[in-house]
């Protein structure tokens, strides 16, 4: 399987999360306050103030690190691994990371497609196990292209998602979208879709409202990787993403995450 994660070709900014946290932000300011007139003119003050400072220099030498548990199903069992994120606004020539739950692994992140400001490290398939991986703080050391080398670290529970659930999953050809219902689960704070070509993300949607629970893509809509056009009679993977956040409210705080696929066939 492709790493689970937010392609980064699939998003304006140098990292997801920022987009991420800016969306969960809003969702909660906006649950608290009903007045529309002043919600509209904070939430244009949050959007300014918070995109300036993910477009800070490029040159600081400055990283932080996330780490989570992702469940999913491979056979007929619920295996769990770790997923291991590195950001920053300048460029990355390594990072690592060691847990406090087993210090003598070495976990080694490697650039997102590319990106030397968003390096990860995904559990392989045959690694997953059933047993839930113990709460831990992950200790993270990065060293930068300009030689300045930084640790920071993320400190994870043991806390996970249960899997969603696809209910439906059908392209509907009188509307010419493909529609994916699913199954609310109870601690999920956000969800994603992606469609998968093989083991390439081929489209992502954005973050989703833990309220939403139907999805429709469009060919002609947006989230598509660059010049990729889905083909009619062709099948593709729909994989469904679940998120649980850590407590704090900061710009990496993913605790966990879970997913379920179904195939279907894209046109009518």
């Amino acid at each position: 399987m492709a790493p689970v994660r937010i392609p980064t070709y699939l998003n304006e900014h140098r990292s997801w999360k920022c987009q991420l946290h800016l969306t969960r932000l809003i969702l909660n300011f906006t649950e608290k306050h009903k007045n529309m007139k002043q919600l509209k003119f904070i939430i244009l003050i949050m959007i300014t103030v918070f995109m300036a400072s993910c477009l800070k220099d490029d040159k600081q030498a400055t990283g932080n690190g996330d780490a989570m548990i992702v469940a999913k199903k491979i056979g007929e069992n619920t295996v769990y691994g770790i997923s291991l994120y590195a950001y920053t606004f300048s460029s990355f020539q390594s990072v690592t990371a060691v847990s406090s739950a087993n210090p003598g692994k070495t976990y080694t992140l490697k650039a997102n497609q590319g990106f030397k400001t968003n390096f990860y490290y995904d559990t392989p398939d045959a690694e997953f196990t059933t047993t839930i991986p113990a709460a831990a703080t992950y200790n993270f050391s990065a060293i930068f292209e300009n030689g300045v080398s930084s640790n920071f670290q993320n400190v994870l529970s043991d806390k996970v998602l249960p899997l969603p659930t696809i209910d439906s999953c059908k392209y509907n050809s009188k509307t010419h979208l493909l529609e994916v219902n699913w199954t609310k689960l109870t601690d999920a704070d956000s969800y994603a879709i992606y469609v998968m070509d093989g083991s390439t993300p081929v489209f992502g949607s954005s973050q989703l409202a833990k309220a939403i629970n139907t999805y429709s893509i469009s060919a002609a809509g947006g989230g598509w990787a660059n010049g990729f056009t889905p083909q009619s009679g062709k099948t593709y993977t729909v994989r469904l993403l679940a998120f649980l956040y850590e407590a704090e409210i900061n710009f990496y705080n993913v605790q966990a995450s879970s997913l379920a696929e179904k195939t279907v066939v894209w046109g009518n």
